[in-house]
């Protein structure tokens, strides 16, 4: 079952979002799927985790974050900083509706804002990400070159020791490999997935299914 809702960033500005949800009524485990610079919550990679998932009782919840998709917000408001807080407030606000076992799955800057965020924060049981990292783009932009160069998502991870897998493409020109190794090192419980063939987008079918598959099963047997 899907429900459209809304729920507010700490300036109170409306952010768009689906939840999805098991056919049974008990509370379920629950992953927040959050997706990437200039991308939505209808991204393929969170269209097929909230079609797998559920299969297994276990809910998602994804959403657009600040100024993008249906989300409110001016694109040059955008910020690491903004991509943090709503993270923050999807898990205050799934904490409120009785969600306990939250975990999160992150891709490119919104892997950034994932491994950060569980960085600040007990209740994230276990992180999931694909193509995690500052792209060409976003890491030459004012409002985010301050982060690549100190690589924060990267240091945030020496703080997290709960079940992390993290998905990489080998042919990735966008957030290269090195970067995928270095948060990897990082993270002390992590398991690397490099695809040989992949790029940032997971553009060839045999590579995306394969990401799927890895982090759906991740999911299902860690949370």
């Amino acid at each position: 079952m899907e429900e459209k809702i809304y729920f507010k960033n700490d300036n109170g500005d409306n952010l768009s979002a689906i939840l999805s949800t098991p056919d049974i009524e008990a509370i379920t485990p629950i992953i927040i799927l959050c997706h990437g610079l200039n991308h939505h919550k209808n991204a393929r990679t969170h269209l097929a985790l909230s079609t797998i998932l559920p299969e297994h009782n276990i809910a998602t919840f994804r959403f657009d974050f600040f100024a993008h998709g249906e989300s409110v917000g001016k694109t040059e408001d955008r910020t690491l900083e903004e991509f943090i807080d709503n993270i923050l407030q999807a898990i205050i606000y799934l904490k409120n509706k009785g969600y306990h076992e939250i975990g999160i799955c992150g891709t490119s800057l919104g892997g950034v804002a994932s491994v950060i965020v569980a960085s600040k924060t007990a209740d994230i049981k276990l992180i999931a990400l694909k193509a995690a990292g500052m792209g060409q783009t976003s890491r030459k932009m004012s409002n985010y070159i301050k982060h690549f160069e100190s690589k924060t998502w990267i240091e945030a991870g020496k703080k997290i020791h709960v079940p992390t897998i993290i998905i990489h493409g080998k042919q990735d020109v966008d957030v290269e490999i090195e970067l995928a190794e270095q948060l990897h090192k990082a993270i002390k419980n992590s398991k690397l997935i490099i695809l040989d063939e992949a790029n940032h987008t997971f553009t060839r079918q045999e590579d995306f299914d394969r990401s799927v598959k890895e982090i759906s099963e991740f999911i299902i047997k860690n949370i």
